[in-house]
């Protein structure tokens, strides 16, 4: 993968959104570094919304920084305070065709410019932002691009309606796309090594077959450690490939019904953070 420095943020203000196109390079986006070092303004905490649209069409977000943060963390990306990765391939697979199939085949999108969009709520200071694109060679013919010849990935934001109060059903369409993990945050009491968080238990059914079973958050968390990753405070992340195998994807192309139940300890804020890989301009 070759880092190149993406076009400059407009506006870099405090308390606005700031704005940066992807050249359209004959090359696969696979990651986009976000930079704000030194003594400035902005920090994770300061940043409200992350977005990558492709054209006007949102791929990724809008979730904040200590969201992504904890993303990556969950996955072993070097954690440093000033820096923030959005990544749209997986280090963690065990071979290079399963590492980068989330990259942006770029030629493929035609007209469509990729944008990468920061929130930030810093109220003073002097703010300084920029990003690098890493890049590798098309994964595509680029004499017959096609957007949905490819897969890309995406991570979409989504509120799940509560008003089940501590039993609460989720019955999410997908569209046809792969879904690599979930993660469910959640506001409530959080968990512990040895105890569940708020969000107890998960149970996932497709076509009316279970396929994960009410599981308990301390239990989930002790099979993903086992596998190297790293669950994060107030997540119950729900990973259909963490044992790094891509084929573990929740595949929705057959799903005639997908049905998710949350056990809650109390009444809480759930909202779902969905990794998956997916045309263009599907889902």
């Amino acid at each position: 993968m070759i880092y190149l420095k993406l076009p400059p943020f407009n506006p870099v203000t405090n308390g606005q959104r700031s704005t940066t196109v992807v050249q359209r390079w004959s090359l696969t986006l696979g990651r986009v570094v976000l930079a704000f070092p030194g003594t400035n303004s902005i920090t994770k905490s300061t940043i409200s919304e992350i977005v990558v649209k492709i054209g006007s069409r949102v791929i990724f977000g809008p979730i904040s920084g200590t969201e992504l943060d904890k993303l990556n963390m969950y996955r072993g990306i070097y954690d440093q305070a000033d820096h923030l990765t959005i990544d749209f391939t997986d280090a963690n697979m065990p071979n290079v065709g399963e590492r980068e199939v989330g990259g942006i085949d770029i030629p493929a999108l035609g007209d469509e410019d990729v944008f990468v969009e920061v929130q930030n709520t810093a109220a003073s200071g002097t703010p300084t932002l920029y990003a690098l694109g890493g890049f590798t060679s098309l994964q595509f013919d680029p004499s017959k691009p096609d957007p949905n010849g490819q897969l890309i990935k995406k991570t979409l934001a989504i509120t799940i309606p509560t008003s089940g109060g501590t039993s609460v059903t989720w019955l999410p369409n997908f569209s046809g796309a792969q879904i690599q993990r979930i993660h469910f945050s959640y506001a409530g009491t959080d968990w512990s090594t040895l105890v569940n968080g708020n969000l107890q238990t998960v149970e996932c059914r497709k076509n009316g077959t279970t396929i994960h079973d009410r599981i308990g958050c301390a239990d989930n968390r002790f099979i993903l450690r086992e596998h190297k990753k790293v669950p994060q405070s107030r997540f119950y992340t729900l990973d259909f490939t963490h044992d790094n195998n891509v084929r573990g994807m929740l595949d929705t192309r057959d799903a005639r019904a997908l049905e998710f139940n949350f056990q809650l300890g109390a009444t809480d804020t759930l909202k779902a953070i969905v990794e998956l890989l997916d045309a263009p301009k599907n889902v």
